[in-house]
């Protein structure tokens, strides 16, 4: 964790915090289609490192979230409301937080200043194996059969947005990923 932070202290750091591993590598399968260079630290211990101003870490345990004093953070649906305010207080001063609608009250009794993006979840429907998204774009087809994934699909788009992955093009690689 130390080697970490003394790689990212000059970086814009971005937090993953989520249990759910397709989170993290969705949004590095997105960057990485569209070229956007970074640094990854993700808890199966992969690591990669380019000569970008972005360090992504991915956690699920609080308190390394926290450690890592993110300038911009994600926190999945599934992550509970009492877990996220030792995360919300470690938020950089003027950071982004994007989070799920269901820590909504935990979020807006921070005292910390960051702006605040929330998500409520992605309308889909279920066909056979596959989901097909309704956005505002039209039908879109996922080959993931993770429901976890699709019900974060609409935070994960807002992450993408802060590297500069607009919506339409955020959609054509989460088309393919499986």
């Amino acid at each position: 964790m130390e080697n970490m932070m003394e790689q990212s202290k000059n970086k814009t750091r971005v937090l993953v915090f989520s249990s759910q591993p397709s989170v993290a590598k969705l949004l590095l399968e997105v960057l990485g289609f569209h070229g956007k260079a970074y640094d990854s630290y993700l808890e199966n211990g992969s690591t990669t490192h380019s000569n970008s101003d972005f360090a992504i870490f991915e956690s699920s345990d609080f308190e390394k979230a926290s450690a890592f004093a993110p300038n911009i953070a994600l926190i999945s649906s599934e992550i509970l409301p009492g877990q996220i305010e030792t995360v919300l207080e470690s938020i950089v001063a003027g950071g982004v937080l994007i989070y799920h609608s269901n820590g909504s009250e935990v979020v807006e009794n921070s005292k910390n200043f960051f702006r605040k993006l929330e998500y409520s979840g992605t309308d889909f429907v279920k066909s056979a194996s596959t989901f097909i998204l309704q956005t505002n774009i039209g039908e879109i087809p996922i080959s993931s059969s993770d429901e976890n994934l699709i019900k974060n699909i609409d935070g994960i788009k807002l992450l993408a947005q802060q590297f500069g992955v607009m919506e339409e093009d955020f959609y054509e690689p989460v088309m393919y990923f499986a």
